[in-house]
């Protein structure tokens, strides 16, 4: 077996995983001011076996001067993180 022939072999075995395991499909989009209110939604999608991404950022706070900080929640169909227990 040649280089090139190797490579294709191992580039159609990724393909094959990559169409095996579906990406997790976006349903919905939270912003959210508070942590409570961030571990209120993590606990009811882990009660509907949702996945979720969560990412945080800050804004300035007019009043303050300083900043606040903010969450974004994205609730998936699916976990978006595959330990290696399941794929085995």
């Amino acid at each position: 077996m040649t280089d090139v022939e190797s490579k294709f072999d191992v580039e159609s075995k990724f393909d094959d995983e990559a169409i095996a395991e579906p990406t997790p499909e976006l349903i919905a989009t939270h912003y959210l001011s508070s942590v409570d209110e961030l571990v209120e939604h993590l606990r009811a999608a882990a009660q509907l076996d949702l996945g979720v991404r969560v990412s945080s950022y800050l804004v300035a706070d007019e009043d303050s001067g300083g900043f606040a900080a903010r969450w974004e929640l994205e609730l998936l169909t699916s976990s978006p993180v595959h330990s290696e227990d399941e794929a085995e």
